[in-house]
């Protein structure tokens, strides 16, 4: 007793530390492990292994003394720093420190083995039929094996661990599809490098979608991280009509850090096209954010000697930036400078844009001061015509706010003290200063094309005055509105009756100009309320907010204020026109103004009782309308009355609409309306000019043949369930425009889409807009998406029209392999050639 007692002494000081984990609440067997862990400290620098080993069984667990290994059986576990590993059998080898698990026959089916080993390492898991793992090495290897990677898994007949974070793999597979047992598609290749967290390197690569071999790379790399990873950018493959086959943005990708990246791409045409792309993207949260672009497009077409040559550098730059400098200090851009519309024509597919017009940018620097009326905001603005080539350049614009001030309130006060009349004048000032550039493209009588460039400077100061007295019932506001314009530059006309042309010379110096306009508003409020008690009906409130208004304004084209000049015409007529009207802010108004507007306001609530405590209140038609009368108007003084309406059923259709009636007779030889009331020539009070109502709708319901839970012995097991939840809107409008009666304006449009899913993996829309009038179905297009697991497909149909064409594409749904893609596209556009 006494030698076994010495032997297992021995072992106990030459062997590395396991401590053995056992449900059983035995007090001997915890006193066991307690002696173990009490000589860890003192084993551990005997061995290579640098900690203590957990070992748990369900049957048994057994040391064979003979050949130094301990056995464990059926639920086998293990852990060591951070592995884990469960298994049906795990040996453990004493003198080799070398770990092995195998799983064991099922207990009703000898043919089936369970409890296949399970390894975890980190977050790393690895699953085979066979795993070794040294622990000296910290190196293993999996037979028939898989492992999970940070994107997807990889399978393999042999995993072999060398390195913490290096693998190799003997007849590897690498999928993302989840269907383990029999996925969808795969990469095949015998030899198999994975770098953890960060790539799998493949050489002589096959994939096989659905058991099919489909094509061979004689390598491949892998992302094996989520985010962003630097890398090559996979080019697609085509033919165009007009530049031939193509390689089509090949590059790459760099990931700078956190908050940096840019990429560079490159398109190569068989017929003298070649492209550049770049992107810069850059990033620090709370502070600013950005994105610069850039392209350039090569082409030569045809030789010296081709009748049809053709060349063109076509070239983008577009920036887009957010700042926050401080609380009270903000800098945007939204810039883009582009050759010509040309550059989307030839390198977008971008439906809008292909069909803009013009391109607007702009730069601003904003600025407020906290606890202040004042503003001040810096902007430089471009608007560039594509189809022209027109270019009209804001720089600077500089607008200084002072918003509304009461500048005789005392500022310590809450209120004001309605003592003293002037505390409730105020006063509000805007001052903006332009310098305007323009360049603009026309065809001379000689067929050539001319570029005519201009400058101008402006700087406008508007004040406003207002004097608003407090009232109970009906408010009465005074105002004073003035403005004065400074310009470097006017002009004069003068007619050559010669050729009969009117000549327009530019004239250098400093001119002001100054206008204003007083007047008075007046409004109340009035509000009747019903109780009719109907059905839930608690409550209807009609509210008419009445208000007129008198303004008076001189004639400042009266020859005393010098603002307009004069010349004669080839018929002897005088013509006036005014001093500034090429200037950016225009010059003063002409014509003598005391006019009287009058508007009225109805809006129709509802009160309905939901239950004995909540009442639901609701807007049931609001309508207003508004005339106008100008006393010192030389002819047709009455304004047009002009009204609209809007109004909501519950939350299913929205209706508004617009009508504008004139007063006066219309004049078929003069093509115009005359100083003469309908009601004194045709005995009706007002013709309709302008007409406008719109409706929509958008919806929200489902199909399905589901049945109750519960009732499923009546259910036909052949019969197919579907659930279709449908989604969409719907408008009509309808608009007519008649001021020139005999030259009536219609429209009528029918527009809307419909999204729904026939099954949860099959997704439909169609949107469409269809002329009532002509009868014809304008800019249809159907995308159709198709759920396909570890793919998608996409499937976009222009069925008519100048963008005529599908493109159909099935790739790998996870991001990091969306490259790996089928793509057709058709059209007798550029990059929507065949692929």
């Amino acid at each position: 007793m006494k030698l076994y007692f010495l032997i297992l002494f021995l072992f106990l000081i030459n062997s590395p530390v396991f401590s053995q984990s056992d449900e059983s609440n035995d007090t001997a067997t915890s006193l066991t492990d307690s002696v173990i862990s009490n000589v860890n400290d003192s084993l551990v620098a005997q061995s290579d292994i640098n900690g203590i080993i957990n070992y748990s069984a369900v049957d048994s667990a057994v040391f064979d003394f003979k050949t130094d290994k301990l056995y464990l059986y059926n639920n086998a576990e293990v852990t060591y720093q951070d592995l884990k590993l469960n298994s049906g059998i795990i040996i453990i080898d004493r003198e080799t420190q070398i770990l092995e698990a195998i799983g064991i026959p099922d207990s009703l089916d000898n043919n089936n083995i369970v409890q296949l080993p399970l390894m975890f390492q980190g977050e790393t898991k690895y699953e085979g039929s066979i795993l070794r793992y040294n622990f000296k090495t910290q190196q293993g290897t999996v037979s028939m094996g898989y492992s999970d990677a940070e994107i997807g898994y990889y399978f393999g007949e042999k995993i072999k661990k060398v390195d913490s974070d290096i693998f190799f793999i003997k007849n590897g597979i690498y999928t993302t599809s989840t269907n383990k047992e029999d996925p969808e598609y795969y990469f095949l290749s015998p030899e198999m490098k994975v770098i953890t967290d960060d790539k799998i390197i493949a050489k002589s690569v096959f994939l096989y979608i659905e058991g099919v071999p489909v094509f061979w790379l004689p390598f491949a790399i892998f992302p094996d991280r989520g985010g962003r990873s630097s890398g090559l950018i996979p080019p697609t493959f085509g033919d165009d009509a007009t530049y031939g086959q193509y390689i089509s943005k090949f590059g790459y990708y760099w990931a700078i850090n956190d908050y940096l990246d840019v990429n560079g791409l490159i398109s190569f045409f068989t017929r003298g096209r070649i492209d550049f792309s770049s992107r810069f993207r850059y990033a620090l949260r709370y502070n600013f954010t950005g994105e610069v672009n850039a392209g350039y497009s090569r082409i030569r077409l045809g030789d010296d000697q081709d009748f049809n040559k053709f060349s063109s550098d076509e070239y983008l730059f577009s920036l887009v930036h957010s700042q926050s400098i401080n609380p009270t200090t903000q800098l945007n851009a939204n810039m883009t400078f582009v050759s010509g519309q040309s550059y989307y024509d030839n390198s977008s597919n971008n439906l809008n844009q292909l069909l803009r017009q013009n391109v607007i940018s702009n730069l601003t620097l904003s600025k407020f001061w906290e606890g202040t009326p004042f503003s001040l905001s810096l902007n430089y603005s471009r608007d560039q015509n594509l189809v022209n080539g027109d270019i009209r350049e804001n720089l600077p614009a500089v607008l200084f706010s002072n918003s509304t001030t009461f500048p005789f309130r005392d500022n310590n006060t809450t209120s004001f003290n309605s003592g003293n009349f002037y505390e409730y004048i105020s006063y509000s000032y805007n001052g903006n200063f332009q310098h305007r550039r323009t360049k603009l493209n026309f065809v001379n009588s000689f067929s050539r094309d001319t570029t005519v460039r201009d400058s101008r400077l402006g700087f406008a100061h508007n004040v406003n005055l207002n004097f608003s007295p407090p009232s109970s019932n009906i408010n009465i506001t005074p105002f004073f509105n003035y403005t004065e314009l400074w310009y470097t530059k006017s002009v004069i006309k003068s007619f050559n009756p010669i050729d009969s042309t009117v000549t327009t010379t530019d004239v250098e110096g400093f001119k002001p100009v100054r206008y204003f306009n007083t007047g008075v508003s007046v409004n109340t409020k009035l509000v009747g309320i019903f109780n009719p008690q109907i059905f839930n009906v608690t409550g209807i409130r009609h509210t008419i907010t009445p208000s007129i208004s008198y303004s008076y304004r001189p004639d400042f084209s009266n020859p005393s204020f010098g603002y307009f000049g004069t010349y004669v015409n080839q018929f002897g007529t005088e013509v006036k026109y005014s001093f500034f009207e090429r200037e950016i802010f225009g010059g003063a108004p002409s014509g003598e103004e005391q006019s009287v507007n009058f508007n009225l306001n109805n809006l129709f609530e509802m009160k309905i009782k939901e239950n004995d405590s909540v009442d639901n209140k609701f807007k049931l038609i609001e309508i207003n309308a508004g005339a106008g009368y100008n006393f010192a108007a030389d002819s047709l003084k009455l304004s047009e009355l002009r009204t609209n309406f809007n109004t909501q059923i519950g939350q299913i259709l929205n209706i508004g609409g617009s009508a504008s009636f004139n007063f006066y007779k219309f004049d078929p030889v003069k093509r115009t309306r005359v100083n003469i009331y309908l009601w004194d020539s045709e005995n009706k009070i007002a013709d309709l000019t302008n007409f406008n109502i719109n409706a929509s709708t958008s919806y929200n319901f489902e199909f399905s043949n589901r049945e109750n839970e519960n009732d499923t012995l009546n259910r036909n097991p052949k019969e197919i369930e579907y659930f279709i939840p449908f989604t969409g809107t719907l408008n009509y409008n309808y608009s007519e425009s008649k001021f020139d009666p005999l030259n009536v304006f219609r429209s009528s449009n029918l527009s809307g889409n419909l999204q729904f899913n026939l099954t949860q993996k099959w997704k439909l829309t169609f949107t469409a807009s269809y002329d009532l009038l002509n009868k014809q179905i304008n800019a249809p297009y159907i995308p159709a998406y198709r759920d396909l697991n570890s793919w998608e497909a996409n499937f976009n149909w222009y069925p008519t029209g100048s963008f005529k064409g599908f493109r159909f594409e099935v790739r790998i749904k996870a991001p990091q392999l969306q490259d790996v893609k089928i793509t057709k596209q058709t059209s007798n556009r550029g990059v929507f050639g065949d692929f």
